[in-house]
């Protein structure tokens, strides 16, 4: 990994280092604040089922298609540049986010708030190790980032639903958007400029194919529950996807300095790591998608209510993290990963076992604990399973592979699990209502509602004054149960994924792979600098 930096100024370290990592902690609460406020996009904008779909995607798909380009351009043109840039970006988007009174809006806010953090996480993570000379400097620069890491994922649900709550909507990224000015200012006084351009090129092409298949494949597996699984667009989206992702490939092969090292996946550990990052990343986003569905839109709870749960969720890594060095010098990443992975599968499994109508936090504490332990446990060994895996001179390639894998797992998480949902639902409605035996005026006038916005759009309309009151009383209570039991069996297909990953990872991750890491402090610095490999 080439590590030659360039410093164009000079400052306190310990001022820089704080100041990148509140970047990082901006651009961690601009990517989880939205969970909590998906209630009220349906409420006060008329948000549907599909939309709060794709509202949860847009902020993540830039993190997944530029951060490892936006690595690059940070190498090459200066870091703090893209610090402060990043935070200025995401300081307009929410901006404009006092101003969003469309799904549209909201979409372009999004898309511009995940524009920002992909420009900040790789090049604050740069930052902070360029400016640490030791490993063990560096061990502790890189701790402090993952902490404001940790502790945004943490904060940002519970300020944005207790301000949307509150306040209101558009004041519900108060906070973040303080920050966001806050840290910008501080970057520009406190950052020296460091930049690595020896032998770093961006990789034009691979970057617009990957862009192309990915939001390609996120269109047809969302579209396909809203119009249907044979129609025209949802088809040719899946075409369009093969084809992208498969030229993708071929181009990474021949490029001189891919985005993504193909030939890595010749390696059967690696894939095995590769495959656990996918997939557990997938789990845990869907399944914070489907709680956030469940809990708000379906079960109208208050935003501050909806975010309490993932506080309680995200809050574990800030109390196990001071014992992750330890458990990895002593247990292998092949172990943790088999670990993880079977108890965020556990937890989503005990999750659909709760009734329909089960949303307080005492109930809901039990699963959400474990699929907070399992992800820690999968997101902390993952990176290392995977530079385990290969030589020595591979590690950087395979550390910026495995987080570009990583991330579009997380940006797959609300399509799959959304997709599933919604299509099981409406199936489960037009059967329930067939044989609820009402009037066929009634039946029909249900079944349009269904096939032109879905469930929850039924639920919603069911339950209004307008609605006449007999066959709301019998159907609402039918679409209720019916987007339950699909957003259950997403879950579901989530947790039997995770397991089967899990299998994969055990039978196939041997010899260097399922040994504990040696030499902690370098196996860190590698696996945290793999976003910008």
């Amino acid at each position: 990994m080439n590590r030659s930096l360039t410093p164009a100024r000079r400052g306190n370290v310990g001022a820089a280092i704080l100041a990148a990592s509140l970047g990082a902690l901006v651009a961690q609460m601009c990517l989880t604040g939205q969970a909590p406020l998906l209630g009220l996009f349906q409420d006060e904008l008329g948000a549907s089922a599909t939309n709060l779909t794709w509202l949860t995607a847009a902020i993540f798909v830039p993190t997944a298609v530029l951060e490892l380009n936006f690595g690059v351009l940070g190498d090459m043109f200066g870091r703090r540049r893209l610090i402060i840039g990043g935070q200025l970006v995401c300081t307009v988007a929410l901006v404009l986010f006092y101003f969003a009174n469309s799904v549209g809006m909201v979409a372009v806010v999004s898309v511009v708030l995940g524009l920002g953090a992909a420009a900040l996480l790789p090049s604050t993570l740069a930052t902070v190790a360029a400016l640490s000379p030791t490993p063990a400097e560096r061990a502790k620069a890189i701790a402090r980032w993952a902490l404001a890491i940790a502790l945004a994922s943490a904060l940002s649900p519970f300020c944005a639903g207790l301000l949307g709550e509150k306040v209101g909507l558009h004041a519900a990224w108060t906070v973040t958007l303080v920050l966001a000015v806050v840290g910008a200012v501080f970057s520009f006084v406190a950052i020296p400029d460091t930049s690595a351009p020896e032998g770093r090129t961006l990789d034009w092409c691979g970057q617009l194919l990957c862009g192309v298949g990915l939001l390609a494949f996120i269109y047809a597996i969302i579209q396909g529950a809203d119009q249907g699984w044979g129609s025209t667009s949802v088809v040719v989206c899946y075409v369009v996807a093969v084809v992208a992702l498969a030229a993708f490939v071929i181009a990474e092969l021949k490029h001189g300095a891919p985005m993504f090292q193909v030939r890595l996946l010749k390696i059967p550990a690696f894939r095995a790591a590769a495959l656990a990052g996918l997939v557990g990343m997938l789990s845990f986003i869907g399944f914070a998608y489907s709680m956030s569905v469940k809990l708000g839109p379906i079960n109208h709870k208050g935003p501050l209510s909806l975010g309490l749960p993932f506080v309680v969720m995200q809050i574990i890594p800030l109390a196990v993290g001071p014992f992750l060095g330890r458990i990895l010098h002593r247990v292998s990443p092949r172990t943790l990963l088999v670990i993880g992975l079977v108890v965020m599968a556990a937890g989503e499994l005990w999750y659909t076992r709760l009734g329909a109508y089960t949303y307080g936090l005492g109930a809901l504490t039990g699963p959400i604990v474990l699929v907070g332990i399992g992800f820690l446990m999968m997101f902390s060994s993952v990176t290392a399973a995977a530079v385990n895996s290969v030589p020595q001179e591979a590690i950087g390639m395979a550390s910026g592979a495995t987080s570009l894998v990583r991330e579009t797992g997380q940006t797959l998480g609300a399509a799959v699990v959304g997709a599933i949902a919604l299509t099981r639902a409406s199936s489960l409605i037009t059967s329930g209502v067939a044989g609820a035996h009402l009037p066929p005026q009634a039946v029909g006038m249900v079944e349009g509602i269904n096939q032109a916005a879905g469930g929850l759009a039924v639920v919603n309309a069911t339950a209004a004054p307008g609605f006449p009151a007999p066959i709301g009383q019998v159907v609402n209570p039918i679409a209720h149960q019916a987007l339950d039991s699909g957003f259950d069996l997403g879950i579901t297909v989530l947790a039997c994924l995770s397991l089967g990953a899990a299998l994969v990872v055990a039978v196939t991750m041997r010899g260097a792979a399922a040994r504990p890491v040696a030499g902690l402090d370098e196996a860190v610095e590698d696996a945290a600098l793999g976003a910008i490999a």
